[in-house]
């Protein structure tokens, strides 16, 4: 429909604009700490809470849907900083501190890591 939807990581929320620029609403001002990246799908809005290394769904209403910590198999998570979602729904997470992308499921279940700290060919230095 046009809206923005802006991470406001120091405000601790989700704020929400119209395409002509008019203040709509906030998502998360209960649930979030530092938001630091989101994105829109077809039934929910995903965003990327830095502190708890969280992953948060909210409907487009702002009703929290679910959570999972973007932790892998050694249970720690350090300092994602931003997510993309694959067209089977899928999650990849920056993870910039441990030179790596984390693949969930949709239901938080990791999938997969790529990627360690080093300069070699499929290596990654602190990913974007």
């Amino acid at each position: 429909n046009g809206d923005m939807y802006v991470a406001d990581c120091l405000n601790h929320r989700v704020s929400v604009f119209s395409k002509e620029l008019q203040f709509l609403n906030c998502l998360g001002t209960q649930q979030l700490k530092y938001p630091r990246d989101v994105k829109v799908t077809q039934d929910s809005v995903v965003v990327l809470d830095w502190s708890p290394n969280c992953l948060h769904f909210f409907s487009r209403r702002g009703e929290l849907l679910r959570s999972f910590l973007t932790q892998g198999e050694d249970g720690l998570a350090s300092s994602p900083l931003f997510f993309c979602l694959d067209t089977a729904g899928n999650i990849l997470v920056t993870e910039y501190n441990r030179h790596c992308i984390k693949i969930f499921s949709p239901s938080g279940q990791l999938i997969h890591t790529i990627g360690k700290e080093r300069h070699g060919r499929g290596e990654l230095y602190y990913p974007r």
